[in-house]
């Protein structure tokens, strides 16, 4: 259960009198100080961060790490105003006592005028638990949707000035350029998550090249730690956890988690969602999952029902890792290696019976599946559009599990669930079960305006599996498609063991 507590403090203010007289030239002026009262209501005792911390984090300065949040009791407010005009600065130390269960300070009187607030920190005795970064910092730089900003205000006559603060639970240093008279903060907490990847891929030479990510990295076979970041946002989207510290890249995902720090506003019931940004072997990266957690997760080890599960980290696989009881938080399809485009030609006798040969491949042949000048049996995903054999033209490569592939809309909506069950039926042999092949594929893909496409026990299991995704050892399809709208070419698909 999330402590919570609002703070409400009222600043009431009196400007000066005027009296004039035309008789004589003279005016005179009387300036009154009104009480300004700090009301604090459901203070409890601060939450310690959690033992999960298993990495620190160093502001701008370099200083310490962070330390835990305190649980001792606030007694009293130490600020600092810069007073009207600038001419100088007026420190107050406000002390607080508790009244019918809540807490007020002592009274603080201030004159109409120009103010900012320079310093604001929460102390416990002698120890500073709760302060306000101040403008340009380390955490108002990573936290701007916070109320980390440079904020003048004014007191005038009969008007409350209210300014909220945010604070956070850590020791203090400088804080500058904030402007308050009618003071409510609200506490910050950190969390923190963790993360934990693995890759399995009969491509895990390719993954290895020189010039990848994964180049250097300690590794045994086709199962190896994935490299990959983490983006965390709130509600309203905005990027709430460290750019420079959410990624695993530093140790090649080898040997620990990766464990995310995210801020928590106390008292306010928030919702978050974090992308996982897998690293691709020629250097870019594709989201291949994004998840939700509520502002009370953390990576807390024998907690099943906590994020991450028993041992706190959220693990999760790509690829042929999946299999039945493994540990895994979750299971993403397989990564395909496929070239990015290249150039094809068509050659065969008919319908059912037409092959393609690569001229070209960019960045490169991939072995056995895409290698240059060798004729593999063709399917067609696009039962309206006529091939000419013979012709040669340019096509580009998808991945039908859409790992971060950015499949093409015309083809998103098919039903590749179906067709890469038919991808994992026995290989066809004969003319005959090619043709048969062929068809359950039109089929599936349109069974309202298919032409030749036949309406078979083959293709009707494939629609009952509409679910199915490729696993250890399945095949899946790779869309071929032709790069000129204009060109009288098919989508072609061939079946790879990814």
């Amino acid at each position: 259960m999330k402590n919570s507590f609002k703070i409400l403090l009222g600043l009431f203010l009196v400007i000066f009198a005027i009296s004039c007289s035309e008789d004589d030239g003279t005016t005179m002026a009387v300036l009154e100080k009104q009480d300004v009262v700090f009301d604090i209501t459901n203070v409890v005792q601060q939450v310690a961060s959690k033992d999960a911390f298993v990495l620190g984090k160093e502001n701008v300065e370099g200083n310490d790490s962070i330390p835990k949040c305190s649980d001792l009791v606030p007694t009293h407010v130490n600020l600092v105003l810069e007073s009207p005009g600038g001419a100088a600065e007026l420190a107050f130390t406000l002390q607080l006592v508790t009244l019918n269960d809540k807490t007020e300070t002592e009274v603080l009187k201030l004159a109409p005028g120009d103010y900012k607030l320079t310093e604001f920190v929460v102390y416990s005795g002698t120890t500073a638990i709760w302060a306000s970064p101040a403008e340009g910092s380390y955490y108002d730089l990573l936290w701007p949707q916070f109320n980390f900003t440079n904020i003048p205000f004014t007191v005038s006559a009969f008007d409350k000035v209210k300014v909220k603060v945010d604070v956070l639970c850590y020791e203090p240093y400088k804080y500058q350029e904030f402007g308050f008279a009618w003071f409510a903060y609200s506490k910050i907490e950190v969390h923190t998550i963790c993360f934990f990847g693995d890759i399995c891929t009969k491509y895990f030479e390719e993954f290895h090249n020189e010039g990848s990510p994964y180049f250097g990295q300690d590794y045994d076979g086709y199962d190896f730690p994935a490299i990959f970041s983490i983006v965390v946002k709130d509600g309203q989207g905005n990027v709430v956890n460290d750019p420079q510290k959410n990624s695993n890249a530093g140790w090649h995902g080898v040997g620990s988690p990766l464990c995310i720090e995210y801020p928590d506003r106390v008292g306010v019931e928030e919702s978050f969602t974090f992308e996982i940004h897998l690293a691709m072997p020629d250097g870019t990266s594709v989201i291949v999952y994004t998840g939700s957690f509520a502002d009370t997760a953390s990576s807390d080890t024998g907690d099943v029902e906590g994020f991450g599960g028993a041992d706190g980290i959220f693990d999760f696989v790509v690829g042929n890792c999946s299999y039945d009881g493994n540990d895994a938080n979750i299971e993403l399809p397989a990564y395909m290696h496929i070239p990015k485009t290249g150039n094809m030609c068509i050659s065969g006798t008919g319908t059912y019976d037409f092959y393609m040969t690569f001229g070209s491949l960019v960045p490169g042949p991939i072995s056995p599946d895409f290698d240059l000048n060798v004729a593999y049996r063709a399917l067609c995903g696009d039962e309206t559009t006529t091939i000419n054999l013979g012709q040669c033209y340019d096509v580009t490569f998808y991945s039908s599990l859409n790992l971060g592939g950015g499949m093409p809309s015309a083809y998103a909506g098919y039903p590749w669930g179906s067709l890469n069950w038919l991808a994992n039926q026995p290989a066809p042999v004969t003319d005959a079960e090619w043709e048969a092949l062929q068809k359950a594929i039109w089929y599936v893909i349109d069974p309202v305006n298919t032409v030749l496409g036949e309406n078979s026990a083959l293709a009707q299991a494939a629609i009952a599996n509409a679910g199915f995704v490729p696993s250890v050892g399945d095949f899946a399809f790779v869309l071929i498609d032709p790069n000129n709208e204009e060109t009288v070419a098919q989508l072609l698909i061939k079946a790879i063991d990814p």
